[in-house]
């Protein structure tokens, strides 16, 4: 196996600091995963499906036969030579395709340059791969986003699911968005998104009394909690109550996927804002087009107006939060960031300085949302799945809740028992999407 980056020859011993100033986690740095072991999800997805499912899709749905798509659609081509051979063709730096943050890429990769496609640690690989199709469509100089069409389907197809929730978080009085039950179900909502069961969870303000409306409430968590193989809700719910008791602070999302999960989380942003646990909700998004569905501004905000356009005869809830959300926006209580960081392989632990003095002297709560994301905040090693979360996680510069359902074969934090129950019931449990964690790093007390 290849040696890890930088970082990782300096944490033999474990938690400290690099010359760089980065925070290391608390544990040793195990070996990280490489796509070059025939039969793992990593080897298919960078031998095959990389190139099949989603390199294809982009032919499909760009006009690549336009005289103006030309270029983009050579080096198109060439990329997908290179992975046709991917355990001999060898990795190159960006070219200077106007990205803002070219060097910095070409730095990132700078020990993997000239290595095979296989042997390049995973993480650093398949986001190098998405940052060649940016430089393939001169993202920077046209606009073009290849993967637009898709993002945008992702929003029409789930209409009537986001029509179902916006109904329920419309129902939901402002005392319970506020409290430890509201926190919890549109958190587990923001984790399953569509394999939450909505059929049990009440919708119309029916007078119903608060006990009936919390024995209705319950069911639901109880309902989304049996494939959790780490469930620190309740710990997550009791801080941000906290945060709301004391006049509501600043809470931080860091978003993944655009289309109906999105949309979710903009529900847990609502809930945390409405509810008054958040005095703002930072919502933390991709600095360009990567990983065919990861939210950029412009994708939320043309989900977000795609809404508040809807026919309110036809979809009426939705049309509501849309409109909602555009209120939220325009009085501050949401702010969208962009950020090129949140592109890149770089693990979490070497997040730059300025991310790492905000997060830690402006943010109570740091939500980071699905597999990508965690893939990068425990830095694609393989850890023993029951290596306690704070030891991997103890280096975020505050409180931090992730939210993933398990779709790379990696993990920590989960208990023994779980992850057997779950090995005995599939096969392919660490990558199939049934499973899920919500785990909680608070500096205070872990």
């Amino acid at each position: 196996m290849m040696a890890a980056p930088s970082t990782a020859e300096k944490a033999e011993e474990g938690e400290g600091e690099t010359e760089e100033g980065f925070v290391l986690p608390r544990a040793p740095l195990p070996e990280i995963i490489v796509s070059n072991v025939p039969g793992s999800w990593a080897y298919d997805t960078m031998s095959r499906r990389l190139r099949e499912n989603i390199l294809m899709r982009i032919y499909d749905d760009n006009d690549m036969n336009k005289p103006e798509m030309a270029s983009a659609k050579e080096a198109l081509d060439a990329l997908v030579e290179e992975l046709k051979t991917a355990g001999d063709s060898k990795l190159r730096p960006i070219s200077e395709d106007g990205g803002p943050e070219v060097a910095e890429w070409n730095k990132v990769m700078g020990p993997f340059l000239g290595m095979s496609w296989l042997d390049t640690p995973w993480l650093y690989s398949e986001f190098y791969a998405y940052r060649r199709v940016v430089e393939a469509f001169s993202f920077f100089k046209t606009g073009v986003d290849p993967f637009m069409d898709q993002k945008m389907l992702g929003v029409t197809s789930a209409l009537k699911s986001m029509e179902a929730l916006a109904k329920r978080l419309l129902a939901t009085e402002t005392d319970v968005l506020g409290s430890a039950t509201g926190i919890k179900l549109y958190a587990t909502a923001a984790l399953w998104g569509n394999r939450m069961d909505l059929s049990i969870w009440p919708v119309e303000k029916d007078g119903a009394t608060s006990a009936g409306r919390g024995d209705v409430f319950s069911q639901v968590l109880e309902s989304s909690s049996e494939n959790l193989l780490a469930d620190d809700a309740d710990r997550v719910a009791e801080a941000l109550v906290a945060c709301r008791e004391r006049g509501g602070e600043r809470i931080d999302i860091v978003v993944d996927n655009a289309g109906f999960e999105l949309f979710c989380d903009l529900c847990l942003a609502d809930c945390l804002a409405t509810g008054g646990a958040a005095s703002r909700v930072v919502i933390q998004l991709k600095g360009h087009p990567t990983f065919v569905s990861d939210a950029m501004a412009k994708d939320m905000m043309a989900m977000i107006d795609l809404l508040a356009d809807l026919d309110s005869s036809e979809y009426p809830s939705a049309k509501a939060v849309g409109e909602r959300w555009k209120k939220l926006i325009a009085d501050g209580k949401w702010e969208l960031r962009e950020d090129f960081f949140w592109a890149q392989p770089r693990p979490l632990w070497e997040m730059p300085a300025r991310i790492r003095k905000d997060l830690r002297d402006e943010s109570s709560m740091v939500f980071v949302k699905g597999d990508a994301n965690y893939r990068r905040l425990i830095g694609d090693r393989r850890w023993p799945t029951d290596t306690p979360f704070s030891d991997v996680a103890g280096y975020f510069p505050t409180r931090l809740c992730a939210l993933r359902t398990l779709k790379a074969e990696l993990g920590c934090g989960m208990e023994k028992e779980g992850t057997e129950r779950a090995a005995r019931s599939h096969d392919d449990w660490m990558v199939n999407g049934r499973y899920g964690c919500i785990q909680l790093f608070d500096p205070a007390t872990d």
